[in-house]
């Protein structure tokens, strides 16, 4: 009896760990994402299942870019995209529209200069919660001009939780990463004199991590024909070690005249406080939680961050009661402040 109780335990842990995605994975105005691309030989995106490993430590990076989460009114296009509530962009031409909600988040097209795609039947990305064997399909739509043709696009996207499991990455391993397997099927249709039908077929395995919004890693492949006819392929590999954490806020991107920690608050708490800081220049900032006995019990922050001003929120449900020291700490300083966790 006692060796079946334990078995169950075990499964019940083992799922509670799972990693489960939430409203708190929505991009914000402020976030900023910087992404790797890397060379694809030897690489492949592994099994599916419970409790996988996956490695790849010696990623060998071609590329790189920064995707920034902007507002929509800031945008030259806002108006084409009136269901949108934030917008992002890397070269601050073109941008991609979403709306985020605490249900899900929606693509609602992309504009640039050359083109502009509203969706008329928003691209579900993410439905809320979302975990190891969840799955949903959505059709998305739009009419749109390219290039002085008349375009029709329909589509189909099937999104799973295919995977769990441990992916070790160049800046660590994380536990209980989420894999998401999406699959899409787009079909543009035009007449430019003669008809022209592009399908283009993308799978994506997308790992999420506990603790941070964005994919920590991508394996993106896409297929291309035109009427009928393979056209192109390619391989993708993204990795993003910056993926901003969940907690952190951005309040201004103003320049701070100096480094700052302020006193969380409230202080005492009962299980949530504040923690505000402010960097003057980019660089790596680290912001870790230590216990009265100096041991490291939690490292909220560690990441490269943008000269500005944030705030961090930080749940201590988990922990006891007792004093705990908060510490912010850059290449150029360092400071520590006592806070007192009272249930």
């Amino acid at each position: 009896m006692k060796t079946f109780l334990l078995a169950i335990l075990v499964v019940a842990s083992q799922s509670f760990a799972q990693n489960t995605l939430t409203s708190a994975n929505n991009p914000v105005v402020g976030n900023i994402d910087k992404n790797y691309l890397c060379d694809t030989v030897n690489l492949s995106e592994g099994n599916s299942g419970s409790n996988q490993t996956w490695n790849f430590t010696n990623l060998t990076i071609t590329d790189s870019s920064t995707v920034n989460f902007v507002s929509v009114g800031s945008t030259p296009y806002a108006a084409q995209f009136p269901n949108s509530n934030i917008a992002s962009t890397n070269d601050n031409s073109s941008f991609n529209y979403f709306n985020t909600s605490q249900t899900n988040i929606l693509v609602n097209g992309f504009a640039g200069a050359d083109l502009t795609i509203p969706y008329s039947n928003a691209e579900t990305f993410l439905e809320y919660p979302f975990t190891f064997n969840s799955t949903f399909t959505d059709q998305f739509a739009s009419v749109y001009n390219a290039f002085g043709a008349e375009t029709y696009r329909t589509g189909t996207t099937t999104v799973s939780g295919d995977a769990w499991g441990t992916i070790n990455l160049p800046n660590g391993n994380f536990s209980n990463a989420l894999r998401v397997n999406y699959f899409t099927q787009t079909r543009d249709s035009s007449n430019i004199g003669v008809p022209l039908v592009t399908d283009i077929i993308s799978r994506s395995y997308v790992w999420f991590a506990p603790g941070r919004k964005f994919p920590v890693f991508q394996i993106i492949y896409t297929y291309i024909s035109l009427n009928g006819t393979p056209f192109v392929g390619s391989k993708v590999i993204d990795y993003s070690p910056s993926s901003p954490v969940i907690g952190i806020n951005i309040i201004s991107n103003e320049t701070p005249s100096g480094y700052e920690l302020s006193q969380n608050y409230p202080n005492p708490f009962n299980p949530s406080t504040k923690i505000n800081f402010a960097v003057p220049v980019s660089g790596l900032v680290s912001l870790v939680i230590f216990n009265e006995l100096g041991r490291e019990v939690e490292k909220l922050v560690n990441q490269n961050l943008n000269a500005g001003s944030y705030e961090f929120d930080w749940n201590a449900a988990e922990y006891p009661s007792g004093v705990y020291f908060y510490r912010l700490e850059s290449d150029q300083f360092v400071e520590t402040k006592k806070m007192i966790l009272s249930k």
